[in-house]
């Protein structure tokens, strides 16, 4: 038999992956062998990410929170208001006029409910 025939050539390919910001164990002891002190930088860029990542993430739930109260703390002083102006209207005599504030808010409310509702689903 011939040699060359005997022998085969094989090639492998290995490849390493890693998600996130924090890389594997080997490759932080190899970051630190090229710059010493990388690991802990590493590790230090990762927790300040983090924490910075929470801070914004909890800057925008209160900032949500804080617009959804207002909305429904000015929704109830425009109805408050309308009901009044209404009231008032109908103590002097302006009924019509007063029926067309009632109609006009009403229409108003459910346009923007009906608006959000549809906006939603898209």
């Amino acid at each position: 038999m011939n040699m060359k025939s005997q022998m085969e050539e094989k090639h492998i390919i290995a490849t390493k992956h890693y998600s996130g910001p924090i890389p594997d164990p080997e490759s932080l002891a190899k970051y630190n062998q090229v710059i010493p002190g990388a690991a802990e930088r590493i590790l230090n860029m990762a927790e300040n990410e983090a924490k910075n990542r929470h801070k914004r993430e909890e800057m925008m739930t209160k900032t949500f929170m804080l617009t959804t109260i207002l909305g429904i703390v000015f929704a109830f002083s425009s109805v408050i208001l309308i009901c009044g102006l209404v009231f008032y209207a109908i103590s002097h005599g302006f009924g019509a006029e007063a029926a067309t504030i009632a109609v006009g808010a009403i229409a108003s409310v459910a346009g923007v409910f009906i608006f959000f509702k549809r906006a939603k689903k898209d």
